[in-house]
């Protein structure tokens, strides 16, 4: 364990994964409740059953858990909480620097911010990102949040401590507003073609058998449903492919305790549609800080033609305000040209990129921007040639 001063009251604690105890993660999973981004894949819940099942030994060995915490009297609060890895050099940036947590499964990366102390723990965080000593020259960051407040206050920070962040990806990741949903939604949202289309869908369903659906929340999920969803998952291009979850025992088995864990606090959703006793399509959806994250999804390719993976979310468009209509959003984890974005209409900026931390390290990301600049240049004079 490294513990770093730094503005008062403000301290910073660096331990590696065997160093984390109960008191740490019990005050991690407060901070996630208060944090000021919510991000289910930034919770303990998630990233220790993922260190623990998918990281490699020499990653683990790598990886570094840093804590803001504050004094408040005699006692000391946990305010941030971010987790790194330590990188050699790669084609985004050849030199040693940070990356932020994302594992296989996570579709977000970033930080958690305590929301009443964030100037305070950004301004730590990036102390500590910048920190003279480090052998470190910048923070990676893959699909960070690039809008709202949280981003707007890290860019202020990182101008503060002469940071250059060099965006190297963004992207608009479809998002949903469960309160808005129900029919409503669906006439403002969907052309009259669309429509149709799902109502053909649930027709040719319907000759088929009995329809109905489901929703199981917290520890109505019992290990009947997970064994569902693992089961639907598995079918298709997933399975053929070995990138379902159970087509290695390490991922279902960080699947299972993480949905575990999940579980426990009520952070836990799964959408269900049958026909007749048979489950055809599934979504695991997680819950943090008042905010939902769809996870995983599947659905049975015997039935693609009644489309019962999209059925399977329309009906969960028109239940939601009943069933989570208190949560801000649902971040839907997909990337741009998903089936998704035709069926949730909001939008969430994320960006991918890296903070330069020294006068090196933004020496390199400027020449970076240069070199991809002429070669934008390039090819644009170029297909402009060949029209």
């Amino acid at each position: 364990m490294i513990v770093m001063p730094s503005e008062k009251p403000f301290r910073v604690r660096q331990v590696g994964f065997d160093e984390l105890d109960k008191e740490t993660i019990k005050s991690w999973e407060s901070l996630e409740d208060r944090a000021l981004e919510s991000n289910a894949f930034l919770s303990p819940r998630f990233v220790i059953p993922a260190m623990r099942h998918l990281g490699k030994p020499e990653e683990l060995r790598q990886t570094m858990f840093v804590f803001v915490e504050k004094a408040n009297g005699g006692a000391v609060d946990l305010v941030g909480a971010g987790v790194f890895a330590k990188i050699s050099g790669n084609r985004s940036f050849p030199l040693q620097h940070l990356r932020a947590f994302r594992s296989l499964h996570s579709y977000l990366s970033g930080i958690l911010v305590d929301r009443n102390e964030a100037e305070g723990t950004l301004r730590s965080f990036f102390r500590f990102f910048c920190n003279k000593n480090a052998n470190w020259h910048g923070v990676e960051f893959e699909y960070r949040p690039a809008d709202g407040l949280q981003a707007e206050l890290i860019t202020r920070v990182a101008e503060e401590f002469g940071s250059l962040w060099e965006e190297q990806e963004r992207i608009h990741r479809a998002i949903f507003v469960p309160s808005e949903g129900g029919d409503a939604y669906l006439q403002a949202q969907f052309s009259t073609g669309r429509r149709k289309d799902i109502r053909r869908m649930r027709r040719r369903l319907e000759e088929r058998g009995n329809v109905r659906w489901m929703a199981l929340f917290g520890k109505e999920v019992d290990e009947t449903s997970l064994e569902r969803f693992l089961e639907i998952e598995h079918m298709g291009w997933k399975g053929e492919n070995g990138t379902s979850l159970r087509s290695r025992a390490s991922h279902e088995a960080f699947f299972r305790e993480m949905v575990g864990g999940f579980r426990e606090k009520g952070g836990l959703f799964f959408t269900e549609m049958y026909l007749d006793d048979a489950v055809i399509a599934s979504t695991s959806n997680l819950i943090s800080g008042g905010t939902g994250f769809a996870f995983k999804i599947g659905w049975n390719p015997n039935y693609a033609k009644m489309g019962p993976g999209v059925l399977n979310e329309v009906e969960f468009i028109q239940q939601a305000p009943c069933l989570c209509g208190s949560l801000s959003y649902i971040d839907s984890g997909a990337l741009e040209g998903s089936f998704i974005d035709q069926l949730w209409v909001g939008r969430r900026v994320l960006a991918s990129g890296i903070f330069g931390t020294t006068s090196l390290g933004r020496k390199v990301l400027w020449g970076l921007e240069r070199v991809r600049g002429v070669k934008r240049w390039g090819l644009s004079h170029r297909k402009q040639d060949n029209e």
